[in-house]
């Protein structure tokens, strides 16, 4: 059953109920699925929506909201019970929402000025607050000296207070309505278009203003040249002041509270669940933490002066609810100390700590599991000479295998002779002699030819490298910044064989007993025979196939998660040893991406990992 998505309809909906149609729930995280659903599934380049699923016996507060194959996953950590088929009440985070809608319409109101001023020009792509980005990119050249001209256009539009209409459509109307389209449209998910005013329309799934007067302030910031693509960077600006600037004409009726009701209930809910998981642990000095004069419930009622008169009554009444809860919580842990027993010798309770983070939790658990089949430990630079990176892995200068790796170069002059290269002595360009070009590592197998100098190019070599690495790859499954690891073994007699069963011990520890691994062939430039890596999914043992259906994990029965091969003989050389004697096998993956496919966790979007959102790292 597909969920229903209530906010392409109203974008304004702060509160609905919806029916629990399924439950996922592990000791990390729960996942529930509903009939329909205000929160917004992270999509477009705007960020998912946050808040609170409230059912009569158990609360989730959300923390992540993510499309699958028509289904809204809402994930979280749950406080009591939900149960399928419950009724449960949904409550978004309004203030966060507002904040997101008004940088999608801003990224609109963008587009739209930009067209007006430059013919035949179109935006491709674009992001509205995931990790802090704003930016639209366009296909044609936008120069420096034009961005005053579009920061005109775009305070004309915010002050013509244009309407913004959106309406769900099919493909067939689309195309009927020659609306033009830069990009494809997903076959999975219901159309809509979105208008300003009368200017011509386009497609649109995400939350959107109703009006450009109600805009914030929009600032053009810079525009970039991004792979013949021109990025233009924006900003939105949280007014200071409780009305509209002049230069905006807005209906005084349009006029929202930057504070709601909805959005009060959110934070009283959350108030109370840390009240309660404190007054569990026995912390001491509640009543200072949460009833003093700077405590926490002080600085929630101070809100109510920004929420509309309307509401204001309610929020009163709420505010004295929450306030009996805390004091009834406190009152009881008073008594309980009262009437207890103290026991001198009894050391003091524990402060509340956090834990590692979930990357590094992922690097911890990799290395123990390389560990115990003689695997060690090592680290070498992030920051390394081209040949390092390069070179000694068989890519001279301008060989093609190098485009792949999107790289960053350190700007420092380059000090590389013009030495000839020699495959048969590749080492005749040794930085140490004739200098070269400071990369940022794109792959962590810069370490495989510093290893065999670190040991005197004396095999046996067994090691895994887990470090950063820089690409200029930026999406729901690429971070320009992430973390892999690197395994290599060198010696003699070293076959296909050796690395098959080192991947299967991987799998069967990282994932669990039944998983198996497999090799595709493939090619990279520094391994001979090249593989690329699958393992079986966990969910279907690899069938592909669920209770008859297709497995919504995996798809396919397997998960792609990295490459593989025999160690290619120029790069033993470079690393002066004898091809002729030794062989090895290699093997790379990511961190994140690893991690990301364990049992249980559903993360659909790696950038997670490295957000400052405390709900969601709290649940690792």
């Amino acid at each position: 059953m597909k969920t229903k998505q209530l906010y392409l309809s109203d974008s304004y909906l702060k509160q609905a109920d919806a029916k629990v149609a399924e439950i996922e729930q592990n000791e990390k995280i729960t996942v529930v699925y509903l009939d329909q659903t205000i929160f917004y599934a992270q999509g477009g380049g705007q960020p998912a929506d946050i808040g609170i699923i409230a059912g009569k016996n158990g609360t989730l507060t959300v923390s992540h909201v993510s499309y699958n194959n028509g289904k809204i996953q809402h994930k979280g950590m749950l406080s009591g019970t939900l149960e399928e088929n419950d009724v449960v009440t949904l409550t978004i985070d309004w203030k966060k929402r507002y904040e997101n809608m008004q940088l999608h319409t801003a990224g609109h109101v963008l587009d739209q000025a930009v067209k007006n001023i430059i013919p035949n020009v179109y935006g491709v792509d674009g992001t509205h607050g995931i990790q802090g980005k704003n930016y639209i990119e366009f296909n044609e050249e936008i120069k420096p000296d034009q961005l005053p001209q579009i920061q005109k256009e775009i305070e004309n539009i915010c002050a013509a207070g244009e309407d913004i209409t959106t309406q769900m459509v099919t493909h067939a109307e689309i195309k009927a309505m020659g609306i033009h389209l830069p990009f494809d449209l997903p076959k999975n998910k219901d159309l809509r278009i979105m208008s300003i005013g009368s200017y011509p329309a386009m497609p649109d799934g995400g939350t959107q203003l109703k009006n450009t007067g109600e805009c914030w302030p929009i600032s053009v910031d810079s525009v970039q040249e991004k792979k013949n693509l021109w990025r233009v960077q924006y900003s939105v600006k949280h007014p200071q002041h409780k009305k509209s600037p002049e230069s905006i004409k807005k209906k005084k009726e349009e006029h929202l509270p930057l504070v709601s009701l909805e959005e009060l209930k959110v934070h009283a809910t959350r108030l109370e669940q840390e009240v309660k998981a404190d007054v569990d642990e026995g912390s001491p000095d509640l009543h200072t933490k949460y009833l003093g004069k700077n405590g926490l419930f002080n600085q929630l009622a101070k809100t109510i002066k920004d929420i509309g008169p309307a509401e204001r009554k309610q929020a009163g009444m709420l505010l004295n609810q929450v306030k009996a809860k805390i004091t009834a919580a406190l009152k009881q842990t008073t008594t309980k100390q009262q009437h207890s027993a103290i026991d001198l010798t009894m050391p003091g309770t524990a402060p509340h700590v956090g834990h590692l983070h979930p990357v590094t939790q992922a690097m911890r658990e990799i290395t123990d599991i390389f560990e115990q089949i003689g695997f060690t430990r090592v680290r070498y630079p992030e920051v390394d000479w081209d040949w390092y990176v390069f070179e000694s892995l068989n890519m001279p200068p301008h060989h093609p295998a190098r485009d792949e790796w999107e790289t960053f170069f350190v700007d420092v002059p380059d000090t590389t002779k013009d030495v000839a290269y020699d495959s048969n002595n590749p080492r005749k360009r040794h930085p140490s002699l004739v200098g070269g070009k400071v990369v940022l590592t794109t792959h962590t197998s810069n370490g495989q030819v510093r290893e065999m100098e670190r040991m005197d190019s004396t095999p046996p070599i067994r090691f895994i490298n887990i470090a950063r690495c820089y690409r200029r790859q930026q999406d729901a499954t690429h971070t320009q910044m992430f973390h892999q690891f690197e395994g290599l073994v060198i010696d003699k007699h070293i076959t296909i064989q050796h690395l098959k069963g080192t991947l299967d011990h991987f799998a069967q520890h990282f994932y669990g007993p039944t998983v198996k691994s497999r090799i595709r062939p493939f090619h990279f430039q520094f391994t001979e025979p090249s593989f690329e890596v699958d393992f079986s999914c966990h969910i279907c043992d690899g069938t592909g196939v669920v209770n008859g259906e297709k497995c919504k994990f995996c798809k396919s029965g397997w998960h792609e998660v990295g490459g593989a091969g025999m160690v290619h003989p120029n790069v033993l050389k470079a690393g002066g040893i004898d091809p002729d004697i030794y062989t090895g096998f290699a093997f790379g993956w990511g961190v994140e991406r690893t991690y990301t496919l364990k049992p249980g966790l559903n993360i659909d979007d790696i950038r997670l990992l490295y957000s400052s959102n405390i709900q969601f790292l709290e649940q690792f």
